[in-house]
């Protein structure tokens, strides 16, 4: 595995996500040292005592050393974040993200004088868990996982490449697509389910017995136990996608409902077995 070409990473949010990107980057010695930088006394710890940093701090006026800054924080963290490593950070330095919504994050900078504004990549790796906090990081987090970036037209080109190589390095594969097709791509392969296992989980406890689930039903609410105020930022921060992923599945929904409630057979027939087919393309 070929080292990274930075002497320093800088991560800001040392959570699930954060703290997994400095394991990976330690483990494997791909950069000279990381710095983490968290509000949160016991996440800063918890990152340490696993090695997921080389040391952290509770405010980024320590920016300085950092060649690449990951912002891992929760959507509405993302903009004061930038507006103040825009202040510390030096001249020269690569800013990255890893938030699930992109279109609002990206219209801001283009708009905003930031200095690195050129060198800001916007990012968002598929991966994750149900889980949140550093205790439950793994350096095995992005292996395989699609890692989405977002440039625009006023993006350094080296820039891109230098977050392109720290998403590879840590075992991701890179995505380039535009910020509004990731929220509409996001929206149905991530936020979504997320919504429809909340609202499985709801039925269920209406359930004399729900613990007689099947592995289906975990699988399917697997999610549901993920962190409740992050996931209502991302979901409002990405509400029209969101809410147009919701009408388009009411729609299938309905369809099916009506397929049912007149006996239409073969019709439930072809509905199943169309996404059996596409299931297992898309697995192929």
């Amino acid at each position: 595995m070929q080292r990274l070409n930075y002497g320093t990473v800088g991560i800001v949010g040392l959570g699930l996500i954060g703290a997994s990107i400095g394991l990976r980057l330690r483990e494997f010695k791909l950069c000279r040292r990381v710095i983490g930088f968290d509000t949160d006394d016991s996440a800063r710890k918890t990152a340490l005592s696993i090695g997921a940093v080389d040391k952290t701090y509770d405010t980024l006026n320590h920016l300085g050393d950092a060649d690449i800054l990951v912002l891992s924080v929760p959507p509405n963290a993302i903009i004061p974040c930038l507006i103040e490593a825009d202040v510390f950070c030096k001249m020269n330095c690569i800013v990255t993200d890893t938030s699930s919504v992109k279109s609002q994050v990206v219209e801001w900078v283009q708009n905003y004088p930031l200095q690195f504004g050129p060198r800001f990549v916007s990012g968002h790796p598929m991966a994750g868990t149900q889980h949140k906090g550093a205790e439950h990081a793994s350096a095995e987090m992005f292996i395989g996982r699609a890692w989405v970036l977002t440039p625009t037209e006023t993006t350094d080109k080296s820039a891109l490449q230098g977050v392109k190589a720290l998403v590879t390095s840590l075992g991701a594969k890179p995505f380039v697509m535009g910020p509004e097709e990731h929220d509409r791509h996001a929206a149905i392969l991530s936020h979504l389910p997320t919504i429809l296992a909340a609202g499985l989980v709801q039925l269920g406890t209406n359930l004399v017995h729900p613990e007689v689930a099947g592995p289906s039903w975990k699988d399917l609410t697997r999610v549901a136990e993920s962190d409740s105020e992050l996931w209502a930022q991302i979901l409002m921060n990405n509400r029209e996608q969101v809410v147009s992923a919701l009408e388009d599945i009411e729609f299938a929904l309905s369809q099916v409902r009506q397929f049912i409630d007149r006996e239409q057979y073969e019709s439930v027939l072809e509905f199943l077995e169309a996404s059996r087919k596409a299931k297992a393309a898309w697995q192929s």
